[in-house]
Protein backbone atom coordinates (compact mmCIF):
# COMPACT_ATOMS: atom_id res chain seq x y z
CA UNK A 1 0.00 0.00 0.00
CA UNK A 2 1.37 3.43 -1.42
CA UNK A 3 1.45 6.33 1.24
CA UNK A 4 -1.26 7.78 -0.79
CA UNK A 5 -3.51 4.64 -0.69
CA UNK A 6 -3.21 5.08 3.22
CA UNK A 7 -4.00 8.95 2.71
CA UNK A 8 -6.97 7.88 1.14
CA UNK A 9 -7.95 5.47 3.86
CA UNK A 10 -7.18 7.66 6.34
CA UNK A 11 -9.72 10.36 5.24
CA UNK A 12 -12.53 7.96 4.14
CA UNK A 13 -11.97 6.26 7.27
CA UNK A 14 -12.42 9.70 9.25
CA UNK A 15 -15.80 10.54 6.84
CA UNK A 16 -17.00 7.35 8.29
CA UNK A 17 -16.42 7.95 12.04
CA UNK A 18 -18.18 11.46 11.18
CA UNK A 19 -21.24 9.79 9.54
CA UNK A 20 -21.86 6.59 11.66
CA UNK A 21 -23.98 9.10 14.20
CA UNK A 22 -26.22 11.81 13.28
CA UNK A 23 -25.21 15.23 14.09
CA UNK A 24 -27.78 16.13 16.29
CA UNK A 25 -27.29 12.93 18.59
CA UNK A 26 -23.76 13.01 18.59
CA UNK A 27 -22.29 13.13 22.53
CA UNK A 28 -19.07 15.14 23.49
CA UNK A 29 -16.53 13.03 21.79
CA UNK A 30 -12.50 13.62 23.13
CA UNK A 31 -10.32 15.72 20.66
CA UNK A 32 -7.76 13.01 18.87
CA UNK A 33 -4.06 13.91 19.53
CA UNK A 34 -1.53 14.11 16.88
CA UNK A 35 2.07 14.03 16.80
CA UNK A 36 4.85 16.77 15.15
CA UNK A 37 8.18 15.71 14.95
CA UNK A 38 10.79 19.05 14.11
CA UNK A 39 14.49 17.24 13.82
CA UNK A 40 17.96 18.32 12.90
CA UNK A 41 19.27 16.60 9.63
CA UNK A 42 20.34 13.08 10.72
CA UNK A 43 18.75 12.33 13.98
CA UNK A 44 15.84 10.59 13.27
CA UNK A 45 12.75 12.18 12.54
CA UNK A 46 11.72 9.95 10.03
CA UNK A 47 12.64 6.97 12.30
CA UNK A 48 10.59 8.19 15.09
CA UNK A 49 7.69 8.60 12.96
CA UNK A 50 8.28 4.54 12.03
CA UNK A 51 8.26 3.72 15.20
CA UNK A 52 5.52 5.51 16.84
CA UNK A 53 3.08 3.62 14.52
CA UNK A 54 4.54 0.53 15.66
CA UNK A 55 3.93 1.42 19.12
CA UNK A 56 0.38 2.84 18.26
CA UNK A 57 -0.39 -0.23 17.34
CA UNK A 58 0.69 -2.73 19.83
CA UNK A 59 -1.59 -0.12 22.20
CA UNK A 60 -4.66 -1.66 23.63
CA UNK A 61 -6.92 1.71 23.55
CA UNK A 62 -7.82 1.90 19.62
CA UNK A 63 -10.11 5.18 20.32
CA UNK A 64 -6.70 6.82 20.71
CA UNK A 65 -4.13 4.82 18.86
CA UNK A 66 -6.00 2.83 15.84
CA UNK A 67 -5.80 4.28 12.54
CA UNK A 68 -2.42 6.85 12.55
CA UNK A 69 -0.60 8.22 9.55
CA UNK A 70 2.58 9.94 9.06
CA UNK A 71 2.52 13.15 6.72
CA UNK A 72 5.55 14.37 5.79
CA UNK A 73 6.85 17.25 3.44
CA UNK A 74 5.93 15.43 0.26
CA UNK A 75 2.39 13.97 1.61
CA UNK A 76 2.05 17.44 2.84
CA UNK A 77 2.54 19.22 -0.20
CA UNK A 78 0.66 16.51 -2.43
CA UNK A 79 -2.66 17.18 -0.09
CA UNK A 80 -2.01 21.02 -0.63
CA UNK A 81 -1.51 20.65 -4.27
CA UNK A 82 -4.50 17.24 -5.16
CA UNK A 83 -7.96 18.79 -5.53
CA UNK A 84 -9.06 15.16 -4.52
CA UNK A 85 -7.20 14.95 -1.48
CA UNK A 86 -7.26 18.46 -0.45
CA UNK A 87 -11.46 18.85 -0.71
CA UNK A 88 -11.82 15.74 1.40
CA UNK A 89 -9.40 17.72 4.03
CA UNK A 90 -11.89 20.97 3.61
CA UNK A 91 -15.38 18.85 3.80
CA UNK A 92 -14.11 17.24 6.69
CA UNK A 93 -13.16 20.55 8.49
CA UNK A 94 -16.70 22.24 7.47
CA UNK A 95 -18.63 19.21 9.04
CA UNK A 96 -17.19 18.77 12.59
CA UNK A 97 -14.25 20.06 13.70
CA UNK A 98 -13.49 21.61 16.95
CA UNK A 99 -10.36 24.16 15.51
CA UNK A 100 -11.10 27.18 13.18
CA UNK A 101 -8.41 27.36 11.11
CA UNK A 102 -9.52 29.61 8.20
CA UNK A 103 -9.22 33.21 10.65
CA UNK A 104 -6.05 31.53 12.00
CA UNK A 105 -4.67 31.34 8.52
CA UNK A 106 -5.34 34.90 7.53
CA UNK A 107 -3.51 36.22 10.31
CA UNK A 108 -0.76 34.06 10.07
CA UNK A 109 0.38 34.88 6.60
CA UNK A 110 0.07 37.76 4.71
CA UNK A 111 1.03 36.24 1.30
CA UNK A 112 2.98 39.34 -0.72
CA UNK A 113 4.56 36.43 -3.42
CA UNK A 114 3.83 32.93 -4.80
CA UNK A 115 5.97 31.36 -2.42
CA UNK A 116 4.19 32.56 0.52
CA UNK A 117 0.72 31.36 -0.93
CA UNK A 118 1.92 28.31 -1.34
CA UNK A 119 3.37 27.77 2.00
CA UNK A 120 0.09 29.47 3.41
CA UNK A 121 -1.72 26.28 2.00
CA UNK A 122 0.87 24.22 3.64
CA UNK A 123 0.61 25.54 6.38
CA UNK A 124 -3.30 25.31 6.57
CA UNK A 125 -3.14 21.23 5.49
CA UNK A 126 -0.86 20.71 8.75
CA UNK A 127 -2.96 22.46 10.94
CA UNK A 128 -5.71 21.09 9.48
CA UNK A 129 -4.64 17.08 10.03
CA UNK A 130 -3.16 18.06 13.69
CA UNK A 131 -7.26 19.49 14.14
CA UNK A 132 -8.81 16.16 12.58
CA UNK A 133 -6.09 13.80 14.57
CA UNK A 134 -4.21 10.72 14.47
CA UNK A 135 -1.81 12.48 12.81
CA UNK A 136 2.44 12.21 12.99
CA UNK A 137 3.38 15.30 11.46
CA UNK A 138 6.85 15.33 10.48
CA UNK A 139 8.67 18.73 9.70
CA UNK A 140 6.24 21.78 7.94
CA UNK A 141 6.97 23.42 10.75
CA UNK A 142 4.66 21.67 13.07
CA UNK A 143 5.66 22.62 16.25
CA UNK A 144 4.52 25.73 15.05
CA UNK A 145 1.32 25.35 12.83
CA UNK A 146 -0.47 23.06 15.23
CA UNK A 147 -0.18 24.91 18.56
CA UNK A 148 -3.15 24.34 20.59
CA UNK A 149 -4.98 22.76 17.68
CA UNK A 150 -5.77 19.55 20.24
CA UNK A 151 -4.23 17.07 22.58
CA UNK A 152 -1.03 16.69 20.87
CA UNK A 153 2.43 16.10 21.22
CA UNK A 154 5.30 18.24 19.94
CA UNK A 155 8.67 16.74 19.46
CA UNK A 156 12.00 17.78 18.49
CA UNK A 157 15.05 14.96 18.20
CA UNK A 158 18.52 16.04 18.20
CA UNK A 159 21.78 14.30 18.02
CA UNK A 160 25.92 15.29 18.19
CA UNK A 161 26.72 16.61 14.78
CA UNK A 162 29.53 13.50 14.41
CA UNK A 163 26.55 11.07 15.03
CA UNK A 164 24.37 13.09 12.78
CA UNK A 165 26.43 13.12 10.15
CA UNK A 166 27.75 9.07 10.49
CA UNK A 167 24.00 8.65 9.75
CA UNK A 168 23.59 10.53 6.56
CA UNK A 169 26.66 8.73 5.38
CA UNK A 170 25.29 5.76 5.47
CA UNK A 171 21.95 6.33 4.68
CA UNK A 172 22.65 8.40 1.43
CA UNK A 173 25.73 7.06 0.71
CA UNK A 174 27.74 10.62 0.93
CA UNK A 175 31.03 10.92 1.95
CA UNK A 176 32.33 12.81 4.99
CA UNK A 177 32.18 16.33 3.48
CA UNK A 178 28.91 15.98 1.55
CA UNK A 179 27.19 14.80 4.82
CA UNK A 180 28.29 18.22 6.72
CA UNK A 181 27.26 20.14 3.94
CA UNK A 182 24.18 18.51 3.66
CA UNK A 183 23.09 18.73 7.40
CA UNK A 184 24.25 21.96 7.77
CA UNK A 185 22.28 23.27 4.59
CA UNK A 186 18.86 21.34 5.48
CA UNK A 187 19.47 23.10 9.31
CA UNK A 188 19.23 26.27 8.31
CA UNK A 189 16.63 25.91 5.88
CA UNK A 190 14.30 24.84 8.60
CA UNK A 191 15.79 27.21 10.92
CA UNK A 192 14.75 29.61 8.13
CA UNK A 193 11.39 28.57 7.37
CA UNK A 194 10.65 28.72 11.08
CA UNK A 195 12.23 32.19 11.57
CA UNK A 196 10.98 33.94 8.56
CA UNK A 197 7.17 32.38 9.10
CA UNK A 198 6.55 32.76 13.16
CA UNK A 199 9.64 34.61 14.08
CA UNK A 200 10.42 31.31 16.12
CA UNK A 201 13.86 30.06 17.21
CA UNK A 202 13.65 26.02 15.82
CA UNK A 203 16.46 25.23 18.86
CA UNK A 204 14.25 27.27 21.47
CA UNK A 205 13.38 24.11 23.98
CA UNK A 206 10.26 25.31 24.88
CA UNK A 207 8.72 25.72 21.47
CA UNK A 208 8.36 21.96 21.96
CA UNK A 209 6.43 19.59 24.92
CA UNK A 210 9.91 17.18 24.31
CA UNK A 211 13.20 17.03 23.19
CA UNK A 212 15.08 13.62 22.30
CA UNK A 213 18.52 13.06 22.59
CA UNK A 214 18.70 9.76 19.73
CA UNK A 215 22.11 9.49 20.76
CA UNK A 216 21.62 8.69 24.19
CA UNK A 217 17.38 7.83 24.29
CA UNK A 218 16.85 5.06 22.05
CA UNK A 219 14.22 5.67 18.98
CA UNK A 220 11.63 3.10 20.62
CA UNK A 221 11.92 4.93 24.36
CA UNK A 222 11.20 7.70 22.78
CA UNK A 223 7.94 6.18 20.78
CA UNK A 224 6.84 4.76 24.07
CA UNK A 225 7.07 7.34 26.31
CA UNK A 226 5.45 9.55 23.67
CA UNK A 227 2.35 6.97 23.91
CA UNK A 228 2.38 7.51 27.35
CA UNK A 229 1.43 11.38 27.36
CA UNK A 230 -0.64 11.34 24.31
CA UNK A 231 -2.90 8.78 26.28
CA UNK A 232 -2.94 11.09 29.35
CA UNK A 233 -3.58 14.44 27.26
CA UNK A 234 -6.45 13.20 25.49
CA UNK A 235 -7.86 11.66 29.24
CA UNK A 236 -7.50 15.45 30.67
CA UNK A 237 -8.65 17.09 27.27
CA UNK A 238 -11.93 18.42 27.44
CA UNK A 239 -14.82 17.16 25.22
CA UNK A 240 -15.72 18.90 21.59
Amino acid sequence: MTSLDRLGRYLRAEKERLRSTPVGLREPQKALPFVTISRQAGAGGHSLAAALLDVFADQDDTDIFGGWQVFDQKLCNVVADDPVFSRSLDALLAEEYRTPTKDFFHQLVRSTVDQDLVMARVFQVVRSLATIGKAIIVGRAGSQVALGAGPGVRLRVVASEHMRIERMMEARNFNEREARNEARRVDSHRARLLKVYFDADIEDPTGYDAVWNTGSASITEIAEATAAILRRRVADYPPT
